[in-house]
């Protein structure tokens, strides 16, 4: 007979505990994927191109506001990657500068 699954329950300190647990690897697992991907020459020109393409490197502003917001949304999502490249190893957005000569596409 198949064990059954509970439900996570927000009142148990167990359940919640397993879940701090598999936040914390999650986010080592993330943190290493991201240094391997930085670690690779390849993986950090595409990692560039992706930053460039989200917009980090320039305005979003429109003077249609849809257009606006969405180049608002993209930036965003660029943002949150670059902050995460600064926060989990800094040297890497520095090798990529360098390998791209400071240059914004």
């Amino acid at each position: 007979m198949a064990e059954e699954k509970v439900p996570y329950n927000a009142g148990d300190v167990a359940h919640v505990g397993q879940a701090q647990k598999t936040k914390r690897i999650r986010e080592l697992q993330t943190k290493g994927a991201l240094r391997t991907l930085l670690s690779d020459p390849a993986g950090r020109m595409w990692m560039w191109d992706l930053l460039a393409r989200c917009g980090v490197f320039h305005l979003s502003f429109s003077s249609d506001a849809l257009r606006m917001a969405f180049n608002e949304g993209r930036r965003d999502i660029g943002n949150q990657l670059l902050g995460d490249i600064n926060r989990i190893s800094p040297e890497f957005y520095m090798k990529m500068q360098m390998e791209n000569g400071g240059k914004a596409e």
